[in-house]
């Protein structure tokens, strides 16, 4: 793994850096089917702060809650909600929290991933962020088309087949969003608005409202009470599965079977174990790419962070970029001049090389100029208009035909009579005559003798 610090660039004389640097330029110029990764610090700059950093998350949390939260990770764990007094600090956070996407941006590292969709170049992005900012720059992160018609049974097939496009979702959220909220009784959905930010900022859980209506109808029918469910933000906790979690799977089996040729993890600190898992698998599949990619410059890892990752991560990464990610998004051009597809390095114009050429190797398609005007190796021949004269069967060699005709015209060769057909054969060929009547048979049949008396 090459280190790369963004702030050595200025300094004089330092050419590892920018070598470094153009190759990592070279190799988001040159791939064709990247994979994004990304966590809490792509978000640092839109006023979002994030979650382990000394400025982060759980140590604003231990500060201002010292008498509830020992750990900020505590907060964000599903076993919270058998406490009372932590229920009440989950919720009067969250109400913060929303309060500070609301007023958040989009960062040019959005705009960035944006901008690989928009040349075709982004295979998907997975997001650990619940701050939704993906979908306000434009990328999709629903999982299916219509998603308010999941309860109808009319739209069962539509919706089957919209699931099954796999290139539709452009971000993947893993761990949710806080645009929802799902009851815990019902798992009725519903937007997080302003005033039930103001709710939530109260430390108290608002009730479902379709868990009250169904709770009137029962009372005035004269059926007993049931429980009512409250509110809670639609995010994935700690020790808590992924409603989501088998078709977030499945793109991701997808996504690898597609050969991505880069891989690009940006702003997060490597500390959850799926995510771990899933950027491991990810860059064995980037360096198995094949052979003309790498030597285009692609089949690359690059990790890109403030801190440095931990231990045991210097196999998996090619480049880490040490530094803010916005700045080293901005270095990052996703077209620039021709990456030639040879061993040199030097681009098409200033190697002479036909552009065209270029052209025909990444995309195997014949392109219009090339049909109106091929190259003179490659002229196709004129069509002949004379009709040429049918031409004879051919005569088989006299010893070829005697041996047919020898093999046509004989019999076939007779079967080999084995000892069970000729009992058959004789069993039917001559019935078996009881020993009475061929004794009769046998009397009959002898001439009559002479008398010895004189006649």
């Amino acid at each position: 793994m090459q280190r790369l610090v963004l702030s050595e660039l200025s300094v004089s004389g330092d050419t590892e850096t920018s070598t470094g640097l153009a190759q990592v330029q070279r190799a988001v110029q040159a791939s064709q089917r990247c994979l994004v990764i990304t966590g809490a610090g792509i978000s640092v700059s839109s006023g979002i702060p994030d979650f382990r950093s000394p400025t982060g998350l759980f140590h604003q949390l231990k500060q201002k809650y010292p008498s509830s939260v020992t750990n900020g990770r505590d907060l964000f764990d599903a076993t919270l909600f058998h406490d009372a007094s932590m229920v009440n600090v989950f919720y009067s956070f969250m109400g913060e929290l929303r309060t500070l996407i609301d007023r958040a941006t989009c960062t040019p590292t959005h705009a960035f991933i944006k901008q690989l969709d928009e040349h075709g170049k982004l295979l998907r992005c997975y997001t650990q962020n619940i701050d939704s900012l993906e979908k306000r720059v434009g990328l999709e992160t629903a999982f299916v088309q219509d998603e308010d018609a999941v309860d109808s049974a009319d739209s069962a097939s539509k919706r089957r087949k919209q699931t099954m496009d796999k290139k539709f979702t452009r971000a993947v959220q893993l761990h949710g969003d806080l645009d929802t909220l799902i009851c815990t009784i019902c798992h009725t959905k519903c937007p997080f608005s302003h005033k039930l930010a103001l709710e939530f900022r109260e430390g108290t859980p608002p009730p479902c409202p379709r868990c009250k209506e169904i709770e009137v109808i029962r009372g005035i029918v004269g059926k007993r009470s049931q429980t009512t469910g409250v509110l809670r933000p639609d995010i994935v906790l700690y020790n808590e599965m992924h409603p989501q979690g088998e078709l977030i799977g499945s793109l991701n089996e997808y996504d690898l079977k597609r050969r991505p040729d880069l891989l690009i993890v940006i702003g997060t600190s490597l500390k959850i174990p799926g995510i771990k898992r899933m950027i491991r698998e990810m860059s064995r599949c980037v360096h198995d790419s094949a052979q003309r990619t790498q030597r285009a410059g692609a089949g690359k890892v690059i990790f890109i962070n403030r801190d440095e990752p931990p231990r045991g991560w210097d196999d998996v990464f090619d480049y880490f970029i040490e530094g803010d990610a916005d700045h080293a998004v901005n270095l990052l051009p996703i077209h620039g001049d021709k990456v030639a597809l040879n061993d040199g390095e030097s681009s098409s114009a200033e190697s002479g090389q036909d552009p065209m050429s270029i052209t025909r190797i990444c995309n195997p398609v014949m392109s219009i100029d090339r049909i109106c005007n091929p190259p003179v190796d490659h002229v196709p021949r004129a069509k002949s208009t004379a009709k040429k004269p049918k031409s004879l069967p051919s005569i088989l060699p006299p010893a070829r035909v005697s041996g047919l005709r020898k093999r046509g015209s004989g019999k076939p060769p007779a079967r080999k009579i084995t000892s069970m057909m000729k009992v058959v054969k004789s069993s039917i060929a001559k019935p078996k005559i009881p020993d009475v009547l061929r004794r009769s048979q046998r009397t009959r049949q002898r001439p009559p003798t002479a008398s010895p008396l004189p006649s």
